[in-house]
C-alpha cells in the first residue's frame, strides 16, 4: 500500500507544470486581483478594483511594478512610483524579490500563463490575479 501511495504522489507532482523561464514573459502587463487566500483558508474575493498592478520584467529578470488607476478611456493613470523587481530561481521555483523604499519581501510564481497569475508569499497566503482587461464601451 505505501508503494500505491509513492507512485501516486511522484505521478501526481510529476504531472505538474511548474514555471519555466519563458514563462516569464507573461508576468509583463496589467494584473487585476480576483482573490486572496490566507494559510487558514480565509478567502476574500475581490469585485471591480480601483487599482491594477502593472508589471514591466526586462531580459535580465529584472524591472519593476507599479500601481496604476485604469479610467474609462482605456487609458492607465499612475503615480510613477516603481517596486524594483528582480526574479531569480530558487530550489528549481521562480521568486519575485521587491524592494521598495519601505520594505523588501519575496513572493514565489505558483502560476503563470498569458491569462493567470498566482502568488505565495512567505506567510503562505495566496494571491489570484487574471490579466486585465481594458474597458469597451463599443
Amino acid at each position: 500500500m505505501k508503494y500505491l501511495f509513492c507512485v501516486c504522489f511522484i505521478v501526481l507532482f510529476s504531472c505538474s507544470d511548474k514555471v519555466k523561464q519563458q514563462d516569464l514573459q507573461y508576468l509583463n502587463g496589467y494584473w487585476d486581483i480576483e482573490k486572496v487566500e490566507s494559510a487558514e483558508n480565509k478567502v476574500t474575493q475581490f469585485g471591480a478594483n480601483t487599482t491594477i498592478d502593472y508589471y514591466f520584467l526586462g531580459k535580465d529578470n529584472s524591472g519593476y511594478r507599479k500601481k496604476t488607476m485604469p479610467d474609462f478611456s482605456g487609458t492607465y493613470k499612475s503615480n510613477n512610483l516603481k517596486d524594483k523587481i528582480l526574479i531569480t530561481e530558487k530550489d528549481g521555483n521562480f521568486v519575485i524579490f521587491t524592494e521598495t523604499p519601505l520594505n523588501n519581501w519575496e513572493d514565489l510564481i505558483i502560476e503563470l500563463t498569458a491569462e493567470k497569475l498566482v502568488l505565495k508569499n512567505d506567510a503562505g497566503t495566496l494571491f489570484y490575479y487574471k490579466k486585465h482587461q481594458k474597458f469597451n464601451f463599443n
